[in-house]
């Protein structure tokens, strides 16, 4: 099949816009599986890698997954791809209910080596792959309605943020915010337990 010539870049190029995609995640996802982070800086970045991952699997899977599975007899690797993004989800869901450090923490240590490996597979096999046999006009037409969908989920985003849901942080800081202030001022460590246990525990 003879293409056109693609120019080196195009804003509309799904091929380049999922890499771009992946450049950030990777970056969070560093953060959350690196032993040396500490526990809030870890729950930042979560913050901030939740909502990417989905305004990033949504249109993946809808737009340039389908075009695979129609086009280009990409079954297996879609199978497994749409597998690892319901898990990605499912675990998103469950961390930002996550409370307990230690739970949050590898939770998020296998978020990580679940999208690297899912992103790996994307940029090492599907996309080169893809790129051989696409024209570009798929390429531009995908990378449109990509970022049209995103841009839909992101709006959606931002008008779910300004609605200030109490969040994790909110509660984590009302369960221990007071028996952190009470030890600080000289109160004794286990009545500062019990203190949290009767009054804080349940909230």
């Amino acid at each position: 099949m003879e293409h056109q010539k693609i120019p080196r870049s195009h804003p509309d190029d799904i091929i380049q816009i999922i890499k771009a995609d992946h450049k950030p995640l990777k970056s969070l996802l560093a953060i959350l599986k690196d032993e040396n982070v500490p526990y809030l800086e870890k729950r930042e970045a979560f913050q901030k890698l939740s909502p990417l991952l989905e305004a990033h699997m949504k249109p993946e899977q809808e737009i340039w997954y389908e075009c695979l599975k129609k086009n280009h007899g990409f079954s297996l690797e879609i199978t497994e791809g749409e597998l690892e993004h319901r898990l990605a989800e499912q675990i998103c869901k469950d961390m930002s209910k996550t409370v307990d450090e230690r739970s949050f923490t590898m939770k998020g240590k296998v978020l990580a080596e679940l999208v690297e490996h899912h992103i790996k597979e994307e940029e090492m096999e599907m996309l080169p792959e893809y790129e051989k046999n696409a024209t570009w006009e798929e390429r531009v037409e995908l990378g449109h309605r990509y970022l049209e969908l995103q841009q839909e989920i992101e709006n959606r985003q931002n008008q779910e943020s300004h609605k200030n849901p109490p969040s994790v942080m909110d509660n984590i800081q009302g369960k221990v915010g007071v028996p952190i202030l009470l030890y600080i001022l000289g109160v004794p460590g286990f009545v500062v337990i019990l203190i949290w246990l009767f009054f804080f525990r349940g909230e």
